[in-house]
């Protein structure tokens, strides 16, 4: 049967932004839809993808819906991306009545009943969707019509195929624009595993309800071969492993760094992790930086112990501060996440996160708004505790232009703060690009915060 699946993920970056340069959210691949394509052209469906990142508008859209002769449409759909994901289904039917719509991803996993109640969406898949769309489509091929809700079959990912990059036009998109400035292109990402065994209340329980409770790893042998693959391919020059977390079987780092060097594999690439894992796995740091690890992405989230006990991270202050020792010991860059506006946050934790990163002095600093996403420990936290404001698609992006997302949450200091991390890495312009706004709104809202914070003390 023929599919066109659809990416809507126009909510940060807006129509045609596909492949512009300095543009992460219009560049990157979506592993998701890129697996489930591969998976169903190997079941023997044909697929297509409609990403509304290439597209001018709504206009062009009804277009391109209008040219294709698909009859069924895969939305995959995060929470960021579900009132675009409405919109389209909406337009799907008015443009072709007969036509059948899917829904799947994050956002349908963790908020089943709010989909359900859309008419628009005739089947919504919840968990993983490689399986059950291949199911689906059969039965629908049959003539049968099953349940509306249907649970996503569990996947083992030891059996799928490659993703499917080429429905992403992977060349003129990620592939020319690497994650980190510093890297070379061509760029790859790769996923090498799914799901996350730890508990982080802004993340969890909605990543063990797509994926399961336990973390799911492919083979190193199926790993390496798939990028002897892609260098073949693209000729890539670095990659980023793009999992939650990449470093955390000592064994399997070290059957990964004999492959990879055995098959005279010379690019960088990054990946992330955890302090603790980076404290307690020294030595798997030590081999993957001799191979090219040239970065670690870690979460460290906050430099106040008690913000970390309060998401639950599991990390100490003092594990935070050896990672980043064992990272400069190795010669490994740091692209540090963090996050400001969390409920019970003080001006305290808040000078003592800015404090850690001027102490650790990051090559990346990444200081985002705390947003509650549905499915998450802390979304049940905040709405038990009526902390909840009303959040429209945009302002689910974590940048300081949205405001604040939580009630009690001064605004104008969570700015000024993130302002203060930014002279340790970047220039104004710099951070302005990075959250994809222009220097001088980035700027003049530093100015307002700055002010109110001298009238308010």
């Amino acid at each position: 049967m023929r599919i066109d699946l659809v990416f809507p993920g126009i909510t940060f970056c807006g129509f045609n932004s596909f492949g512009k340069p300095n543009s992460q959210d219009g560049s990157f691949m979506q592993h998701g839809l890129a697996s489930i394509c591969a998976y169903l052209k190997s079941q023997g469906h044909g697929v297509g993808l409609i990403d509304l990142r290439k597209l001018e508008g709504w206009d062009h859209i009804e277009r391109v819906l209008l040219a294709s002769d698909a009859q069924v449409y895969g939305i995959s759909s995060m929470s960021v991306d579900y009132s675009v994901s409405e919109t389209l289904a909406a337009l799907i039917k008015k443009v072709k009545p007969g036509a059948v719509v899917i829904i799947g991803g994050v956002h349908p996993t963790v908020a089943p009943d709010e989909v359900l109640e859309n008419p628009h969406f005739d089947y919504v898949i919840m968990k993983e969707g490689e399986i059950s769309l291949n199911w689906l489509l059969l039965e629908l091929e049959r003539g049968d019509r099953p349940e509306r809700l249907i649970m996503g079959e569990p996947v083992d990912v030891t059996t799928l195929p490659w993703v499917d990059r080429d429905i992403f036009d992977y060349e003129l998109s990620e592939g020319k624009n690497p994650l980190l400035s510093h890297m070379e292109p061509p760029f790859i990402s790769i996923i090498t595993s799914r799901g996350c065994p730890y508990k982080c209340r802004f993340c969890q329980p909605a990543e063990r309800m797509v994926f399961g409770n336990k973390i799911k790893f492919r083979q190193v042998d199926d790993i390496i071969d798939e990028l002897c693959h892609l260098r073949e391919r693209y000729g890539f020059k670095s990659f980023l492993i793009h999992d939650d977390l990449f470093i955390l079987q000592p064994e399997f780092i070290k059957t990964f760094v004999a492959r990879y060097r055995e098959l005279g594999f010379t690019q960088k690439f990054a990946c992330q992790a955890r302090a603790d894992i980076i404290v307690n796995m020294e030595e798997s740091i030590k081999l993957l930086a001799e191979v090219g690890m040239e970065c670690l992405m870690i979460g460290f989230e906050s430099g106040s112990q008690s913000i970390l006990d309060f998401i639950d991270k599991g990390v100490t202050l003092e594990q935070s501060r050896k990672a980043v020792e064992i990272c400069r010991k190795y010669n490994v860059k740091i692209y540090g996440n963090f996050m400001f506006g969390l409920p019970t946050e003080t001006k305290a934790d808040m000078n003592a996160t800015v404090d850690f990163i001027h102490w650790m002095k990051p090559d990346y600093v990444s200081p985002s708004i705390f947003t509650p996403y549905p499915g998450s420990y802390l979304y049940d936290y905040c709405k038990e505790n009526n902390l909840l404001l009303p959040i429209s698609r945009e302002r689910y992006c974590r940048n300081p232009l949205t405001g604040a997302k939580v009630r009690g949450v001064n605004t104008w200091l969570v700015n000024y703060q993130i302002f203060r991390c930014a002279p340790v890495v970047f220039s104004y312009r710099l951070v302005a690009r990075f959250f994809g706004v222009k220097t001088a709104d980035f700027l003049g809202k530093v100015r307002r915060s700055i002010m109110s914070l001298r009238t308010t003390g």
